[in-house]
């Protein structure tokens, strides 16, 4: 783009959390329509990102969080990845603090530095971060009254199990059983956990 040639008119979720000039830099002409086209969350009219008058109640690194989850396959991998690095430097830049937060940013932001962790083989930084998003989400259970999110439980239970770590498994599966609940599957499957974790420890004790 030539410097005297003026960036196209952006409105919607984009211009609302003032975003249009990494909207253009990080962004190919053909990524923006896609993305633009792809995002469509339930009961919102086409082309929201972009067009019309449209406002949100949520922090813009939690907006740019949503936005993700929609790229989440390998082929939308460098879309998502430039969102996340937009997410981490929004939540330096402007931290949020409270109930459910963690180092400036809600921990649900959290969920594709927990995997790329994993993934980097870097365990003990995980679990290092898994522990203070548990912490989180039960700081904003105490507020909310809504129950735990089950994941990062469950992560850390996945990690303990892994390494045979069964009394780490066993203590993360029991502080979580201690909470309150959400409906859904998870908690159930993490109760059914318990009792093999519990097995597993039971067993490892008698064989050392």
């Amino acid at each position: 783009m030539r410097l005297w040639q003026k960036k196209p008119k952006v409105e919607g979720l984009i211009a609302y959390y003032r975003l249009t000039d990494w909207w253009f830099s990080s962004f190919t002409e053909a990524e923006r329509r896609l993305i633009d086209e792809r995002y469509q969350p339930m009961g919102m009219p086409p082309h929201t990102l972009t067009r019309g008058q449209h406002t949100s109640s949520l922090p813009v690194t939690e907006f740019l969080n949503s936005l993700a989850t929609w790229f989440r396959s390998r082929q939308d991998s460098s879309i998502s990845e430039r969102i996340y690095n937009k997410i981490a430097e929004l939540g330096r830049e402007n931290p949020i603090a409270g109930p459910g937060y963690y180092n400036g940013r809600h921990f649900t932001t959290y969920v594709n530095e927990v995997e790329s962790l994993k993934r980097q083989g870097k365990i003990e930084e995980a679990e290092k971060l898994l522990l203070e998003l548990v912490a989180a989400t039960e700081a904003e259970d105490k507020v909310d009254n809504r129950g735990v999110a089950p994941w990062y439980y469950e992560e850390l239970a996945k990690i303990y199990r892994k390494q045979k770590e069964y009394a780490k498994e066993v203590s993360i599966l029991e502080r979580f059983a201690a909470q309150r609940h959400a409906p859904g599957a998870t908690p159930p499957k993490l109760m059914e956990r318990l009792v093999k974790a519990r097995a597993l420890l039971e067993n490892q004790i008698k064989r050392s």
